[in-house]
């Protein structure tokens, strides 16, 4: 057994933390980089027996962090991984009956959790790195705190990390206590270099060169492998020739041995060329400088269109210090950051929870297969967008693996069995026949993994799978596939492969291209694609969004795709993956999701005739017209076309129009009157109309038709009445005559009158139940308007003498008296 380090500092907190372990269930450790924490809580949980034989198990994040640790603890025992430490993470297990640490992945520990929640074996969960809070570690520690409270109150939980709000978490854990645990790290000298040019690649040279003479091996933090490779072949110009100085890259889908490589001490200097795997967890020998370029690709999610895409974001202040600090493990170090002092200062503090920026479908699944399907009754650690979790389990809902309630079917059961991603489960679950299982094995193994096929000319989701099909057969040529990914597929179809009960050896790739279309569709039911037009590159799918390939690829010439990959643009995304699609696949497979719906028109001839569309979603699959509508169709083609154009097709009178005006104004007015508009009768024309004319045959038989008798029947008897007292169709004079009221929502009931017609009214009459007075227009002998007035008695004591001295100049053979209440209303000329 080899000597353990015990100047490390997590050796300082190591009695308390032990102690708190024995009197408590939960506990919160934040310990600094360096600390040791996760090499060295481990072994000594075991050693000193708190957990009573209980196994102990360990999550990481990321699975080289996993196979690391359990390299360096079974090192430290003196033995090989899989003896007392073991590890195990997607397709690979180094475990044994004598092991009592178990260093897992997320993906694991849930699988765990979700087929044995006692977690029987299991004394303590130990959740390493928690500050990266992936959206399965907070899942897991969810579920964990779930199965300690309801079936295992003798589970221990330790969070540990070095940037965390300690707080949070202990109140989360039921106010656990924190133990707090500095690290061991030597100064770090911080450099900002304000870049020089837009290319990530020669900015990381310039600072590669200011300190390449320097000690120590160079650690380059960058947002992914694209900058990775831009960035190597830039350094190889320069150091290209010099035998003492490797480049590495370093990233999670490297083979095993190429990580081992990057993260090794030798003799000669490395410069090592990483995405954010390097950040925490991770211990890489050798390290004296970082050249940080801070940035970092996320997934957002778009709950619209439940789609993710990509984007290059800053990291935080929190990830910044991560980095940094790994130039300062071995001795003093130096960091180059490429941004200003101002733009760091501007950085957020930490990079926002996963859980609020991802597809929630596996989360989803996983809460209501253990009884959660509701929203605001789940604990969240953080809660995501109520839109996420709503979409989400919207699409659980349309793949049948959730009731119309969200609770779990027996598919849904079925498929949070399987190691995979619902709608990867679905395509497994859909298979119908071996054929179709062996073919749905390839698609759940290969689409989660990176592309295949290097620089193809197409984003045929078919070439791949032929492609597979004949390397895993060892029939093809494999030089232009990528054999990283490869290998990850091929292992991944093996162990998927595992469930089918009968496997055909002899399995060929002929005539795949309809059952992978059937299988696609079963769990991409939102992503059928239609092109807009003959020869466009342009596609809209089934939830409306807009997707678009490249002009060049042969996948322009289908009309009908099944987008499996596409980032979700505002506006049009770019397809990354999809298969073409035959659509006489829906008509068998899937009738009862297409919906057929149909809209009338009138023809110029004012004939009626009928749009036939069947839908799928919000694509128009096929559409019909026709002119011979049948006469049991006339009544249901009314009902649709007159709230669109009731004029056109109705007697529609000013008679119709004036009692419509009447109604609407009452009904915002007087309580008790109902409140009916042009939208609402049009839209009951089934109730009131049509069951009184059921021979109409034509649009010129309902053209002759009285409407008005029909229309007004609308009201009953006392509502009629009520609005003949309350918005009455004409104003009687003082003169006796009849002026029609004109009835508008916006200035109110007017009437336009010569002004000596009203000599002798004194105040303006009340409508609506006393409410609203009459407005005058009063018109001049020319009958132009000279006053608007809704207050006569204001009017006749007021204005009314500057109108009259106005009025006797402009028209002086008429009646402009002083006292105009104490005239006789009538003709505005003087008597001769």
């Amino acid at each position: 057994m080899e000597q353990r380090d015990k100047s490390l500092p997590i050796y300082s907190v190591l009695a308390s933390l032990l102690e708190k372990l024995k009197n408590n269930n939960n506990v919160v450790l934040q310990a600094d980089p360096g600390a040791g924490k996760s090499t060295v809580i481990p072994l000594e949980l075991l050693e000193a027996n708190v957990l009573k034989a209980q196994k102990i198990v360990m999550l990481e994040p990321r699975r080289m962090a996993a196979k690391s640790i359990a390299r360096f603890l079974s090192k430290q025992l003196s033995e090989t991984v899989g003896q007392t430490v073991g590890y195990q993470i997607k397709n690979d297990t180094k475990l044994s009956n004598s092991t009592k640490i178990e260093i897992v992945t997320e993906g694991v520990l849930l699988r765990r959790l979700q087929t044995d929640p006692e977690l029987t074996d299991v004394g303590i969960l130990i959740f390493d790195e928690f500050h990266e809070r992936s959206i399965n570690a907070d899942l897991s520690l969810m579920l964990s705190l779930e199965s300690q409270q309801v079936l295992r109150e003798d589970l221990k939980i330790l969070v540990m990390s070095a940037t965390i709000d300690t707080s949070f978490i202990s109140s989360y854990l039921h106010g656990a206590p924190v133990i707090k645990c500095s690290g061991r790290s030597f100064p770090v000298t911080e450099t900002y270099m304000k870049p020089v040019n837009s290319r990530i690649e020669i900015n990381v040279l310039k600072a590669i060169q200011n300190v390449i003479d320097d000690e120590g091996d160079i650690l380059v933090f960058l947002s992914g492998i694209g900058d990775i490779k831009r960035c190597i072949n830039k350094a190889e110009e320069f150091f290209g020739s010099r035998e003492d100085i490797d480049l590495l890259p370093l990233h999670g889908s490297l083979p095993a041995e190429q990580q081992d490589r990057a993260i090794t001490k030798t003799f000669k200097k490395k410069i090592i060329f990483s995405t954010n795997i390097a950040e925490t967890s991770l211990t890489i020998e050798g390290v004296t400088c970082v050249i940080d370029s801070g940035l970092e690709k996320v997934l957002a999610y778009d709950p619209s269109s439940g789609m993710s895409k990509l984007v290059l974001s800053k990291i935080s202040k929190a990830s910044a210090e991560q980095r940094k600090g790994r130039a300062g493990r071995l001795k003093e170090g130096k960091c180059i950051r490429l941004w200003t002092e101002t733009e760091h200062a501007s950085l957020i503090d930490y990079q926002r929870e996963e859980i609020l920026v991802s597809d929630l479908s596996g989360v989803v699944l996983e809460l209501a297969n253990a009884g959660f399907h509701k929203y605001s009754s789940i604990n969240w650690l953080t809660p995501p967008p109520a839109s996420h979790f709503d979409s989400s389990q919207s699409l659980l809902i349309k793949l049948d693996l959730l009731d119309d309630e969200g609770r779990v079917t027996s598919l849904g059961k079925a498929a949070s069995s399987l190691p995979v991603h619902p709608r990867l489960a679905k395509i497994l679950l859909s298979a119908r026949n071996s054929f179709e299982s062996q073919v749905s094995c390839y698609l759940a193994a290969m689409l989660p993994e990176r592309d295949l096929i290097k620089d193809c000319h197409s984003v045929d989701l078919l070439l791949r799978l032929e492609a597979l099909i004949e390397a895993i057969q060892g029939n093809g040529v494999q030089s232009g596939l990528n054999q990283q990914a490869l290998k990850v597929v091929g292992q991944d179809f093996k162990v998927l492969r595992n469930n089918i009960p009968k496997v055909d050896e002899q399995f060929k790739a002929e005539g795949i291209q309809d059952s992978v279309g059937y299988l696609l569709l079963s769990a991409f039911p939102d992503r059928l694609a239609k092109r807009r037009g003959l020869n466009s590159c342009r596609y809209k799918l089934a939830n409306g969004k807009g997707v678009t390939l490249q002009e060049s690829d042969p996948l322009t010439s289908y009309e009908y795709l099944v987008v499996i990959d596409s980032d979700a643009q505002n506006k049009e995304g770019r397809i990354y993956s999809a298969a073409p699609f035959d659509i006489n696949i829906l008509s068998k497979h899937f009738s009862e999701q297409v919906v057929t719906d149909t809209d009338y028109e009138i023809s110029s001839s004012n004939k009626i005739y009928a749009h036939q569309r069947k839908k799928y979603g919000q694509l128009i699959i096929e559409e019909d017209k026709s002119e011979n509508v049948p006469q049991e169709f006339i009544h249901d083609s009314l009902v649709k076309l007159i709230p669109k154009d009731y004029k056109k097709i109705l007697n529609w009178t000013p008679e119709c129009e004036d009692w419509l005006n009447r109604v609407a104004w009452l009904g915002g007015k007087l309580d008790g009157f109902p409140y009916l508009n042009i939208d609402l009768i049009m839209g009951d024309v089934a109730n009131w109309l049509l069951p009184y004319l059921p021979n109409i045959r034509s649009i010129s038989e309902l053209k002759s038709i009285n409407l008005f008798p029909l229309l007004s029947s609308i009201l009953t008897y006392r509502e009629s009445n009520l609005l003949d007292s309350e918005a009455p169709q004409f104003y009687l004079t003082p003169s006796n005559k009849n002026v029609r009221i004109i009835y508008s929502t916006v200035q109110g009931p007017t009437v336009s009158v010569i002004l000596q017609e009203l000599f002798g009214e004194v105040r303006s009459p009340m409508l609506a139940g006393g409410t609203i007075p009459l407005r005058f227009e009063l018109l001049s002998p020319a009958k132009r308007p000279i006053q608007i007035t809704s207050d006569l008695e204001k009017f006749w004591s007021g204005s009314y003498v500057e109108v009259a001295k106005d009025m006797r100049a402009k028209y002086p053979k008429h009646r402009w008296p002083e006292k105009p209440l104490e005239e006789k209303p009538g003709r505005s000329i003087k008597p001769k």
